[in-house]
């Protein structure tokens, strides 16, 4: 599965509510879900610290949606972020976790990342 069709899969699978903050945003969130999940530490963790490391990552992607776009509609767009935020990362962590390739190509995905920069 290449990224982009990791994206395709995880938009597919969006609420309908959630597709409100459009499809830029969500690739843009799942972008950065993907740079900074701790893939490392999760796949040695349990699935209670799993989860843990999820809303962590989760809080830290919509303080930084926050910082990146104030805008007169601030309060409502934290609302729908937060709410697309959740969900990316539930999704991803989903699709993480459903077969050990997924795993390995996260973390491939992680590495093409940081050396685009």
């Amino acid at each position: 599965m290449s990224y982009a069709e990791l994206q395709e899969h995880i938009w597919s699978q969006l609420s309908l509510r959630k597709r409100l903050a459009g499809r830029a945003a969500c690739d843009r969130i799942l972008r950065r879900a993907v740079r900074v999940l701790p893939t490392g530490m999760m796949s040695q963790s349990n699935p209670t610290e799993q989860d843990r490391l999820m809303r962590q990552t989760a809080a830290d992607i919509v303080r930084h949606e926050r910082h990146s776009s104030v805008t007169v509609g601030s309060i409502l767009l934290t609302i729908i972020l937060s709410a697309l935020v959740s969900e990316v990362i539930k999704l991803l962590i989903a699709w993480w976790r459903a077969r050990s390739e997924n795993q390995v190509l996260l973390r491939g995905y992680q590495m093409e990342m940081s050396s685009n920069g």
